[in-house]
């Protein structure tokens, strides 16, 4: 786990003059079991497909990643100097465990593992990603995802 303590001098100050809103309705819900979770995986890594253009920082968009993507072909473009991608490089399931959610479904622990997964750009702003997400979690509901697997990085 990152350490405050343990940032960037410039970085900590910065983390440590940021405002921590309140959410105004935190809606939550009880959660369901697990063998009724239909399960998308989102990640906060900056995700890109080999061959794909950069993911910019502040980029308010995300990427689609459906399992035909092999990992191998998945590269990580998260902007931030207190990011390590060592983990990534030797396995992309510790930021982006598709592989491990398939075999939750085939163990039938989970109903049904996504068939296309998300990442966003981490070092954006997240006012500006707020739109996004309300399309994004309107997007899986089309799709029948009912539980979603955040992976901030």
């Amino acid at each position: 786990m990152a350490r405050l303590e343990d940032s960037v001098e410039n970085e900590r100050r910065h983390l440590e003059t940021l405002e921590c809103n309140a959410l105004a309705n935190p809606a939550l819900t009880p959660p369901r079991p697990l063998t009724q979770c239909r399960v998308a995986l989102i990640s906060s890594a900056g995700l890109m497909q080999r061959n794909d253009d950069n993911v910019p920082a502040n980029a308010n968009g995300y990427r689609r990643f459906d399992n035909s993507v092999a990992d191998a072909d998945l590269l990580i473009n998260h902007v931030s100097i207190n990011f390590d991608r060592s983990a990534f490089a030797e396995d992309p399931n510790s930021v982006f465990p598709r592989q491990l959610l398939a075999e939750l479904e085939q163990q039938r622990i989970i109903e049904h593992a996504a068939d296309t997964h998300y990442a966003f750009m981490g070092a954006t702003a997240p006012e500006l990603l707020e739109p996004q997400v309300h399309e994004l979690a309107a997007e899986l509901k089309t799709h029948g995802i009912n539980t979603a697997c955040l992976f901030p990085v």
